[in-house]
């Protein structure tokens, strides 16, 4: 998710650098106007690849502390993929529909585990149950 953001946000500014450039010559301030539509275009490709990076952020961290994703992330992928590849085929609609397909299918196997698993074998109280593993929740960059 957070790979297929970044691609995301590199492709806009790619392919409207000349907007953005016109945009920043002007002074930014009341530049996007309705009557713009190339220039509102770029920006809100760009607001979409800054929102798709926070939900990768933010399903990273909920795996990170609760040790499963969350289905409501494959789901919502779904909800934006599906109408946009509908609409215009030729689109990263389809990557979305992919990673939301992978979400749904990670939370359903993530779903299996019991609360005993995700904790790394922690009882109520944080203590390490006999035999269990410590769970290392560090981010793995």
């Amino acid at each position: 998710m957070l790979t297929a953001a970044a691609v995301h946000m590199m492709v806009g500014v790619i392919a409207s650098y000349a907007y953005w450039s016109g945009i920043v010559s002007d002074g930014l301030w009341n530049t996007v106007r309705n009557d713009n539509y190339t220039r509102m275009m770029a920006l809100w490709f760009m607001i979409s690849g800054v929102a798709f990076f926070g939900l990768g952020l933010l399903s990273r961290r909920v795996v990170i502390a609760v040790g499963a994703m969350p289905v409501e992330t494959g789901w919502i992928l779904l909800a934006l993929g599906i109408p946009v590849a509908v609409l215009e085929p030729v689109s990263g609609g389809w990557s979305l529909i992919a990673i939301g397909v992978l979400a749904v299918v990670a939370s359903r196997r993530d779903s299996g585990m019991t609360d005993f698993d995700r904790s790394g074998g922690r009882r109520a109280g944080g203590t390490l149950a006999p035999g269990a593993a410590p769970l290392n929740t560090a981010p793995s960059e």
